[in-house]
């Protein structure tokens, strides 16, 4: 994935107001099959599949051995097989960690599939008007984390609705090759290409965890993020214990000009309290916005810190930073 084509602070603005193109270059696919396959993604994956109903998707979890967070994932219930979906950043561990474990399973049998496809997206309230180009049905009955495979220009065609950014999404799983044309397609419906970058400040600011960003190091667990939501009970990792640090969200002050970097130290009082893990520039916001893992004795909303290397105040706040403007405009 591109990280910018233009200007940033422009494609978030396309994102938030109009229709994003996203192209999900580098995305992990991974088909897994066979008799065992419902059982094998219950052993592999935090959240068990077998409630999925071929057309469904549900988001889990990967966790290493160690009980650290690989990747959030996508799976995706088809006819005869499911498909795992993989952000492109976690997308080669992820999928050797499959294919390993695949390896050792009962009839099952998993495929790196990602060369198979071309995925491109569209993201923005006024995505669903070019989504209902390539539906057979209305937009608005297609539920979240729904997908359906129609016929276009004699090829499969697979439409999902997973939007990534808070405002609605959908995701074009077209056959190698064919992504181009699509890409065409769409920018002639209206949609602009729009990079990483301004995705991620979307996903901060509808407080999407990032763990790309925020567990970049390979040690931080699904708690570290607050994403211990998405571990079915008895599925928690061995050793899984009460965080010394907890996640929180801050908004910081009018003279934060510069984003603190990854692990730049946050005092109260000339203490150490946390460490930031991700920041981005709001421009509704007008504010730098980020996370933080700070000691659970001072993990609250309304508590105010500095950043140490520059004594300049934020503030942590109840996520989300500000609601999609999706939610205001009705899908006809």
């Amino acid at each position: 994935m591109k990280t910018a084509y233009t200007d940033t602070h422009d494609e978030y603005a396309v994102l938030r107001e109009a229709c994003g193109l996203l192209d999900y270059t580098g995305i992990g696919l991974v088909r897994v099959s066979g008799s065992g396959a419902t059982d094998f993604l219950g052993q592999v994956a935090t959240r068990g599949v077998e409630f999925l109903l071929e057309g469904q998707s549900m988001t889990a979890l990967l966790l290493r051995a160690d009980g650290t967070l690989l990747s959030e994932v996508l799976v995706h219930c088809h006819a005869g097989h499911y498909l795992v979906e993989i952000w492109p950043a976690q997308a080669s561990e992820a999928t050797e960690h499959l294919l390993a474990r695949g390896a050792l399973a009962p009839d099952t049998t998993v495929q790196d599939v990602s060369a198979e496809h071309d995925v491109l997206a569209v993201e923005g309230p006024a995505s669903f008007r070019i989504a209902q180009k390539y539906l057979p049905f209305p937009v608005a009955s297609m539920g979240y984390r729904s997908f359906v495979t129609v016929d276009h220009d004699g090829r499969p065609l697979t439409v999902s609705r997973t939007g990534v950014t808070g405002e609605y999404g959908y995701k074009f799983f077209a056959p190698a090759g064919a992504g181009q044309a699509l890409r065409d397609e769409f920018t002639a419906l209206g949609a602009v290409e729009c990079g990483k970058d301004a995705v991620d400040v979307c996903r901060m600011e509808v407080r999407f965890a990032s763990v790309e960003h925020e567990a970049a190091d390979g040690r931080a667990t699904a708690s570290d993020l607050g994403l211990q939501w998405m571990i079915e009970p008895g599925k928690e990792p061995a050793g899984a214990a009460e965080q010394p640090r907890r996640p929180v969200c801050w908004v910081g002050a009018e003279q934060m000009t510069d984003r603190p970097s990854r692990g730049t130290a946050l005092t109260a009082s000339d203490a150490t309290v946390g460490v930031v893990t991700h920041a981005v520039f709001s421009p509704r916001l007008n504010r730098v916005i980020g996370t933080a893992q700070v000691d659970a004795a001072v993990a609250a909303s309304g508590q105010e810190f500095a950043v140490a290397d520059s004594g300049v105040a934020l503030r942590t706040i109840s996520a989300p930073f500000l609601t999609a403007t999706s939610l205001d405009v009705p899908l006809d």
